[in-house]
């Protein structure tokens, strides 16, 4: 069965500290692939948000409703600013024919961000 690597950030209510690791997903098909980061984001839809030309950020469509998602202020590599609310799936961008698909997260992104990624926790969504 194909898998798709995610880098995740987190920081649960719960637990009130930071929880980043990588996690392997189903990756059989686009409807399999698609539930399974709902899965991971507590979620029914999510948005995807540009860090870079070839890294996605995907979070929960409605975490701005959600109460106890963490709050993040993320400044890209190009200078932009995301405000994202919620748990973060990092995905690499793959360009096809007739789209941008996701591929697998590499361990020089995951190093790259534990280096360089500017990345604030603001507070907690009330």
């Amino acid at each position: 069965m194909p898998q798709l690597k995610l880098y995740y950030i987190d920081f649960p209510e719960q637990q009130m500290q930071y929880d980043v690791g990588t996690i392997q997903i189903n990756n059989d098909n686009l409807t399999v692939q698609n539930a399974e980061i709902c899965r991971i984001l507590n979620t029914e839809s999510y948005d995807i948000a540009d860090y870079s030309d070839e890294i996605s950020i995907l979070v929960d469509d409605a975490g701005f409703y959600k109460s106890g998602l963490p709050i993040w202020k993320i400044y890209t590599p190009d200078g932009q600013t995301l405000e994202l609310i919620g748990k973060l799936l990092f995905v690499r961008n793959i360009e096809t024919e007739y789209s941008t698909d996701f591929t697998d997260i590499r361990a020089e992104d995951i190093f790259n961000f534990r280096i360089g990624m500017e990345i604030e926790l603001l507070g907690m969504k009330k």
